[in-house]
């Protein structure tokens, strides 16, 4: 039996939201039934002494229906175990399906009221015998911030392990995780693909999974890797190269690119498929190759625009004393009559179009080298973070 007293903040509240609710959902038919005759209103918590008196589907859909509870096939209270229908409102205490989970004996276990758990052991992502710690490795300490073991549909008293879930199939495991270990293999845990990087093994890692996760900095964020070459691992290894970073939509790294590039094997052309994650380019060193390469094709047509004029000058001059050859009908030019009619200025003119021309070619090489090559100074593209 409830004290009614202990709730009248609580029915008040309720009572409000249900009469917006009401007022904002209720149709013509439903109101004009309510006009004919119903004078009870199942939501109405004011005169309750007791939760047997209480609509408690009805309070629930009201509450639904006006705050929102996100996925309408879960309810707001699905799971719910309290009978007290007003249990958990304002975040006062309310009892749920927990999961129990399963302490190794080298874990402690720090466990909310709400599916919450902090589990400070070693590495494992399954049960006993999984990761370095199932293996009885030292240095292989884990920090195991979860909350909702089992997920979405968690039984109340059942006895679980960790679950992980996957990143390439339909396989959610727990609702969210941060994971923190010495000594782990990660994106085996995880279910990642290799991307550009290959899997982690045996190195210390963090990993984070939920249905969304959001990382917000007010002065900025940093994602770096490593170089130094004094740099060392968590274990004293040496880093054998620099490794960038993987942008990867999707958690796939082997999807064939829609762009294609022939190459020559054996004296024939085939087609190669571009790899799935390739580099990001660089953005001002992009801009600069586009401008250079729009500045050299300028140049190039103002060349070919000089000569072409200059050329139709030569033409008219040669044209102006044709002679007849063997040819027939089709004038055969006789270069000795126009050459006293072509001007010294023409003539070195073609001589400098030739010229230009040649730079323009050793140009467009500079500018492939420097742009376009990873070994060139300005590569547009990363050579070490790639994206899908």
């Amino acid at each position: 039996m409830a004290d009614k007293k202990e709730y009248t903040d609580f029915e008040k509240h309720i009572t409000g939201i249900v009469a917006k609710a009401k007022d904002a959902e209720a149709s013509n038919a439903e109101q004009a039934a309510l006009d004919s005759g119903v004078t009870t209103n199942p939501y109405d918590l004011s005169g309750a002494t007791s939760t047997s008196s209480i609509d408690t589907t009805a309070v629930e859909n009201a509450i639904n229906n006006t705050v929102g509870a996100g996925d309408k096939e879960i309810g707001i209270a699905d799971g719910k175990i309290s009978k007290d229908p007003l249990a958990g409102l304002g975040n006062t205490r309310v009892k749920e399906n927990i999961p129990k989970y399963n302490t190794a004996p080298s874990e402690r276990v720090e466990k909310g009221q709400n599916n919450t758990w902090i589990i400070l052991g070693r590495d494992r992502n399954m049960g006993f015998a999984s990761g370095y710690g199932g293996k009885g490795h030292t240095r292989a300490g884990a920090i195991d911030i979860v909350v909702g073991l089992q997920g979405w549909d968690p039984v109340h008293g059942e006895v679980v392990e960790k679950n992980f879930g996957s990143m390439a199939n339909d396989k959610t495991g727990d609702a969210a995780r941060i994971y923190i270990s010495q000594r782990a293999d990660i994106d085996q845990y995880f279910d990642i693909c290799d991307g550009s990087m290959g899997p982690s093994k045996a190195m210390s890692a963090i990993g984070i999974k939920a249905d969304s996760v959001r990382i917000m900095g007010r002065k900025g964020i940093k994602i770096v890797t490593g170089q130094a070459p004094q740099q060392k691992t968590s274990l004293n290894g040496e880093l054998p190269a620099q490794f960038g970073i993987d942008l990867i939509a999707g958690n796939r790294d082997n999807v064939p690119a829609v762009g294609k590039s022939d190459v020559v094997l054996g004296g024939k052309t085939a087609t190669q498929s571009q790899p799935y994650l390739q580099p990001i380019p660089k953005g001002l060193n992009l801009r600069d190759c586009i401008e250079t390469t729009i500045e050299s094709i300028a140049e190039l047509n103002q060349l070919l625009t000089d000569f072409i004029g200059n050329q139709m000058i030569v033409n008219c001059a040669l044209a102006g004393n044709p002679i007849q050859g063997q040819a027939g009908p089709i004038p055969v030019i006789a270069l000795s009559t126009a050459i006293p009619t072509v001007t010294d200025k023409v003539i070195k003119q073609l001589s400098n179009v030739f010229s230009e021309l040649v730079k323009q070619q050793v140009n467009l090489v500079t500018v492939k080298e420097n742009y376009l090559k990873p070994t060139g100074a300005i590569y547009i593209n990363s050579r070490y973070n790639r994206t899908n």
